[in-house]
């Protein structure tokens, strides 16, 4: 068997490992009801928790050398709160979550082991309402809770022979790390090509669903992402990036009605600040964004 038949062997046993677990138990045909996906760790994905907040951060270093990150502490420290919220409120409350906005027109997100979210100026300007954009970030939660880029990541470097190396390397002061990430084409390309399964996307969902809920935003805001998205869905737009690789925007509604309708909320939840209007109004006054290539 060539190195090529052996990479493309893994990664498809891989995928097909990854394809059970918790996600199958909360949607088989008359299952779904109220329920939170239990996050299960695939077996390949041995990293420990340490071992993968230290890959986070020496991904995000190098990702941040490729990327203009705007730094306005007005707008900074809302998100901050935000992500604080819902990381309390998540399956690893203890996790060093931190949110960084990129100055980019693309209308998307991308989730970074170990707690780091990078959220897309366009994005932000896309939402109308707080409790969209939150939706969205607890979406990218999601991700991370669930392990999904780790996992992601710790596949291509299995099929890439790199694994081990990743292991030795990743909580030692070198450049080994930096120099994996280079090798496989750079935290951007990375990025571009991580695309999550439609299983994952889901289980992000639903994380997502129940952060909000929890934090004290009402979780109807990831349907409200979703019909925006869905209304944008057949124009030549920057949003086709959130929508070229995620499940069907319909699907997803679907999904979220139906959480929404099985949940009973029985308390008043955010949805809407003044704050949110003063971050728009913020980057309203700032020269417009690059354009920019799907990042995710």
């Amino acid at each position: 068997m060539t190195p090529s038949n052996i990479a493309s062997f893994n990664r498809r046993d891989l995928l097909r490992m990854s394809a059970a677990g918790s996600f199958l138990a909360a949607f088989v045909p008359g299952a779904l009801r109220a329920a939170e996906p239990k996050v299960s760790i695939p077996p390949y994905n041995t990293l420990t928790i340490e071992e993968e907040i230290a890959l986070g951060r020496k991904f995000g270093q190098a990702y941040e050398k490729h990327v203009e990150i705007l730094r306005i502490m007005p707008i900074d420290s809302y998100l901050d709160g935000i992500v604080s919220k819902l990381a309390k409120a998540s399956q690893q409350p203890s996790w060093p979550f931190q949110v960084k906005v990129v100055n980019s027109a693309v209308i998307n997100a991308s989730a970074i082991p170990g707690g780091l979210v990078y959220v897309n100026r366009g994005l932000l300007e896309f939402v109308e309402d707080e409790n969209e954009m939150v939706g969205a970030v607890a979406h990218e939660l999601g991700h991370v809770v669930a392990r999904h880029t780790t996992n992601r990541l710790a596949r291509i470097f299995i099929a890439r022979q790199l694994y081990q190396q990743v292991k030795e390397n990743v909580l030692r002061n070198n450049e080994v790390i930096s120099k994996i990430i280079e090798s496989l084409g750079g935290p951007v390309l990375m990025l571009a090509e991580l695309h999550y399964d439609r299983e994952a996307e889901s289980e992000a969902d639903l994380l997502g669903f129940y952060e909000m809920m929890r934090a004290g935003w009402h979780p109807n805001g990831l349907l409200r992402f979703f019909t925006r998205l869905q209304q944008v869905q057949n124009q030549q737009s920057a949003a086709e990036v959130m929508l070229s690789d995620h499940p069907a925007t319909a699907d997803r509604r679907a999904v979220m009605e139906k959480e929404l309708a099985s949940v009973k909320i029985t308390a008043p939840l955010r949805e809407q600040s003044l704050q949110f209007r003063a971050v728009k109004a913020a980057l309203g006054l700032l020269p417009a964004p690059p354009d920019a290539h799907p990042q995710h």
